[in-house]
């Protein structure tokens, strides 16, 4: 799979912290239906580097190597997305 290609360099990647609300499921055992309706999303914080972004999607790093490389990353809509802030 193709990744997207960043625009900047390692050393001008900006620090973000995202709260976002996740996705959730649940597996393992049978739940009763009615249960379900107590479910709360849930905030998930995140805290990488700001590796892309377009209108739709942010993309977090977590380890970056030389300048061209990143491994861990994580995908968020931003629809999801509740709160951002860029951390100094």
């Amino acid at each position: 799979m193709k990744q997207p290609k960043a625009v900047k360099k390692k050393m001008e990647y900006k620090v973000i912290e995202v709260k976002w609300f996740d996705a959730q499921t649940h597996s393992g055992y049978a739940e009763d239906i009615g249960d379900l309706e107590e479910w709360k999303p849930i905030i998930t914080h995140s805290i990488g580097y700001l590796i892309y972004e377009d209108k739709e999607k942010i993309i977090l790093g977590f380890m970056l190597f030389g300048e061209d490389t990143v491994k861990h990353c994580q995908m968020i809509p931003k629809k999801m997305i509740k709160i951002r802030r860029e951390l100094k």
